[in-house]
């Protein structure tokens, strides 16, 4: 197999990162649009909430068996849905974002474009993950490719942090404001059909839709739904890493949902949210930068699990800087966005910090779950590929389940009130969740990794070789 260019190697993730751009618009904003923009009652919006949290698992899982089941020939089996999945992602999406009758069939048409939207774009970010595979079995060009797609999700937190806020006041203040809020959604989507036109363009002629021809007749019997979830059950490294990864997301869900706790009730000033996500975010970029040299250096596995143990001992040192409210203000000119006042606290660089190892791990999970196939492959001799990589998914969906559990029965055990003026022990409280919460979630992460991943890549290519033998038999 050729070499592939490093132009695509290094600008394989543009697509991810205007994805994330637009998922960041839900992850950001859905809930405030909800309560605020469209001011549903707090009942529709725990209604809208509940279910859309449920069926956004099943979302993820039903996306694996569509790609499972399901082969579109023109461009490729996975290629082929960056072509067909974008605009119609975009269309319903929007809907999430508008408010349309009354307040049941407003909240009935944001659920159904809940349900679609999300069905679709946890296909086409499953593809994403899957022509990784496709396109290279090289252990070092696939850590690049998955360090790539994670610097274009990381760079999405950091360009949604500049352009959201203004682009929503803009929009809002010439159209009504759920109007504008979808305007936004409108805007982000186009970039993100863009991101995925040019990554089919650059990956032409790499996405075949047959295999060899050996397998043909067994490729169009398929597998059944039993004998998919039985091969997932029985790779124990694919079963470790999906557990480490529900612990790695957890860590930058509670560290965004604690977040606002300290900055409204410890340092007394919301407006450092906007300072602690750019802090976090600009070390998360840096992160991204150096993860392929780490990755290629150190090997996936102990790029993962290392990074991960650095982390978590930056995030429990954190709590030594919590309560100092002391911060130096830099102000830097954005020109057509305005001037932007960074509060650089200590304790925002340490989780700066915390948020650079962990972007580490994060860049190497995409080639983590492809080798994951190589086993299964290699250890049953039954490839599910798209399942399998419709699984990156589904760990984001359960560590939002732990950021909940943390947030809120933390916050109760601590004697939090809302709203009130805080008592030491609820100062410190905060801290401790913020801090130990994500050390301790890291540290998880790090162990079931260790004790439950052992796949090396002189491992995975040994594998492929044993593959591409038995496949060279069956064909003659």
């Amino acid at each position: 197999m050729e070499r592939l260019k490093k132009s695509l190697l290094y600008s394989y993730g543009i697509a991810d990162m205007f994805f994330v751009l637009m998922v960041c618009m839900e992850v950001y904003y859905f809930t405030m649009f909800l309560t605020d923009y469209a001011q549903f009652s707090m009942r529709t919006v725990g209604v809208i909430a509940g279910v859309t949290g449920v069926l956004d698992i099943a979302c993820a899982l039903l996306a694996g068996l569509i790609l499972e089941k399901v082969t579109l020939r023109f461009g490729g089996k996975y290629r082929s849905w960056f072509l067909v999945g974008p605009l119609p992602i975009v269309l319903f999406f929007a809907f999430q974002f508008a408010k349309i009758g009354s307040e049941p069939v407003a909240a009935s048409i944001i659920i159904v474009a809940f349900v679609v939207s999300h069905l679709l774009w946890n296909t086409v970010a499953a593809c994403g993950g899957a022509m990784i595979g496709r396109m290279t079995k090289d252990p070092g060009e696939l850590t690049i490719l998955s360090t790539s797609r994670g610097q274009g999700m990381t760079a999405s937190n950091l360009l949604v942090a500049l352009s959201g806020p203004p682009l929503i006041a803009y929009f809002c203040g010439i159209t009504s404001e759920h109007t504008g809020m979808a305007l936004v959604v409108a805007v982000y989507g186009f970039l993100m059909i863009l991101g995925y036109i040019y990554i089919y363009n650059r990956t032409a002629g790499m996405d075949p839709y047959d295999d060899l021809p050996a397998q043909r007749e067994k490729k169009k019997k398929g597998l059944s739904v039993v004998e998919i979830v039985v091969l997932v059950c029985r790779n124990r490294p694919l079963l470790m890493l999906m557990v480490a990864e529900v612990f790695r997301n957890a860590i930058i869900l509670t560290s965004a949902a604690m977040a606002t706790y300290w900055t409204k009730y410890v340092v007394g000033d919301a407006g450092v949210m906007t300072s602690f996500m750019l802090v976090t975010a600009v070390a998360g970029i840096i992160g991204t930068v150096i993860a392929s040299p780490v990755g290629l250096r150190l090997g996936k596995r102990h790029a993962y699990w290392t990074s991960l143990v650095v982390a978590g001992a930056a995030y429990a040192a954190s709590w030594f800087f919590g309560a100092d409210k002391w911060a130096y203000t830099l102000q830097v000119d954005l020109g057509f966005f305005g001037n932007l006042n960074i509060a650089i606290h200590a304790y925002t660089m340490m989780f700066g910090l915390g948020s650079l190892f962990a972007v580490i791990a994060s860049c190497m999970n995409t080639a983590l779950f492809n080798d994951t196939v190589v086993y299964g492959e290699w250890k049953f001799g039954k490839s599910i590929h798209g399942f399998t990589m419709a699984l990156l998914n589904v760990p984001i969906k359960l560590g939002v389940l732990i950021r909940s559990g943390v947030v809120v029965l933390g916050l109760a055990a601590i004697g939090y009130v809302a709203n009130a003026d805080p008592t030491p022990g609820v100062v410190s409280g905060i801290i401790a969740l913020m801090s130990f919460s994500n050390a301790a979630v890291c540290i998880l992460a790090a162990a079931a990794f260790f004790f439950g991943y052992r796949i090396q890549d002189s491992d995975v290519v040994k594998m492929q070789a044993e593959i591409s033998a038995r496949a060279g038999k069956a064909a003659d």
